[in-house]
């Protein structure tokens, strides 16, 4: 008589038990740039002016933000968002962007 000869199945799913490393490296930091502020959004004061329906719209740029109607928005999209109605670039919105030429 033959007997059955059995093995064993790894469970569906099981991980290894081994500790994992990380092959990334740390990044650098850049230096001599300044962690807080986009460089590519206007400097802290400007004023950015839009018509829009026939309404001239003033944006004040700020350390918290920009200033619009009284309130303080986090980013320049969010003022676009609020004044259009719909999801909008800010930059794009303003014209603050600079089309690349073939």
């Amino acid at each position: 008589m033959a007997t059955k000869k059995t093995t064993t199945k790894k469970a569906r799913g099981a991980k290894k038990s081994t500790p994992k490393t990380s092959s990334k490296r740390p990044r650098a930091k850049a230096a001599g740039k300044p962690a807080g502020r986009d460089p590519h959004l206007p400097a802290v004061g400007s004023v950015l002016t839009r018509e829009f329906k026939g309404k001239t719209i003033e944006v004040k740029v700020t350390e918290a933000g920009f200033e619009f109607d009284g309130q303080t928005f986090r980013s320049i999209s969010g003022v676009a968002r609020h004044i259009t109605g719909y999801g909008i670039s800010g930059p794009v919105f303003f014209k603050l962007h600079q089309e690349s030429k073939p």
